[in-house]
């Protein structure tokens, strides 16, 4: 199964992910369409913790703990994809499901997908409709640092380990300048903010 992983190191917290799943998952599929409205399902947020930022979604776990504590039913596993898929139109919006997932990764609120229009959860749904047709989910098409990659695990393992013993071996870098320069600012701006008031 194919999953999204997050290269943290890569992340300029450009939230371009963030805007790219609401345009996918409003109606309207346009970004005028979503502004100013309520009802507008992120599936991914962009945390920052001091000067690093990291994307934070569903990681359709096996096994999946949130299937398991659901006492709906509304959460299943596509057969396609792997994904772990969440049907508002049978959950109940009792927090098990949030409760039990490591990674805060389910949120409640009343979406457009909403019977209704109650609250209920939601979460990143792997964009199914997307992988199906040979797309990539939409936040890591606009990923345009490389933060997000979607791939086979045994597959991004072997690269990251030919990665780092190239890095070890021959002193590759393993960062574009651009990057490192990026984070060295954020890091210094975060310290500055630190320091006391005169």
């Amino acid at each position: 199964m194919r999953k999204i992983f997050v290269d943290y190191t890569r992340c300029v917290a450009c939230k371009g992910c963030e805007i790219a799943c609401a345009v996918e998952h409003h109606p309207s599929r346009s970004l005028v369409g979503l502004v100013g409205d309520a009802r507008t399902q992120v599936n991914v947020r962009v945390l920052a913790v001091e000067h690093e930022a990291f994307p934070v979604s569903c990681r359709h776990c096996d096994p999946a703990w949130c299937m398991d504590a659901c006492p709906a039913g509304a959460i299943a596993r596509d057969p396609d994809t792997g994904a772990v898929i969440l049907d508002p139109a049978r959950c109940k919006a009792c927090g098990m499901c949030a409760m039990v997932c490591p990674f805060d990764a389910i949120s409640f609120k009343v979406t457009h997908a909403s019977p209704d229009g109650r609250e209920t959860a939601y979460k990143c749904d792997l964009c199914v409709h997307r992988v199906r047709e040979g797309r990539l989910p939409a936040c890591v098409e606009a990923c345009h640092s490389g933060a997000l990659a979607f791939r086979e695990h045994a597959e991004l393992r072997r690269d990251r380990a030919t990665r780092n013993l190239r890095e070890y071996l021959l002193g590759e870098r393993a960062m574009p300048e651009t990057f490192a320069l990026f984070r060295e600012l954020r890091r210094r701006e975060f310290a500055r903010r630190r320091e006391p008031a005169p």
